[in-house]
């Protein structure tokens, strides 16, 4: 936990116990969780932990470059603690999301005046448990 409260400090980000649970859950998993989940998953631990809390947290840590937000459908937004530039998939199915192997694309050439920072680009379909279970 000292490890990680000093980590934000030096990004800029004033630690506190909630912000430090917050930034080791996202850290920790590869399951690209929306802020509900990082709740649901936090909250018995913290019951004073807000859903408030948790989605200005993610927030923040996307504005000083920990994390990233991933608008992969149009209501539910998930984060990503590895802020590589990298692509992920999105299971229709079960709505798990992975990283895929490969780099993300530049952004694309724009017109005078533009300056893209960031690209974001996912693929959409089934996973390998969901097709298994389609073809059985």
């Amino acid at each position: 936990m000292k490890h990680t409260a000093e980590f934000l400090r030096e990004r800029g980000i004033q630690p506190s116990q909630q912000r430090i649970a917050i930034y080791e859950a996202l850290a920790s998993t590869k399951a690209h969780p929306s802020a509900d989940l990082i709740h649901g998953a936090l909250a018995p631990g913290m019951p004073t932990l807000s859903r408030t809390t948790v989605y200005s947290t993610l927030e923040l840590l996307v504005e000083r470059g920990l994390a990233q937000r991933l608008a992969l459908t149009g209501s539910e937004l998930r984060y990503d603690a590895d802020v590589s530039p990298h692509l992920h998939f999105r299971c229709r199915a079960c709505g798990s999301v992975s990283d895929l192997p490969g780099q993300a694309p530049s952004p694309p050439e724009l017109p005078a005046g533009y300056l893209a920072e960031r690209v974001q680009l996912y693929a959409e379909g089934l996973c390998p448990a969901c097709s298994a279970g389609l073809r059985s």
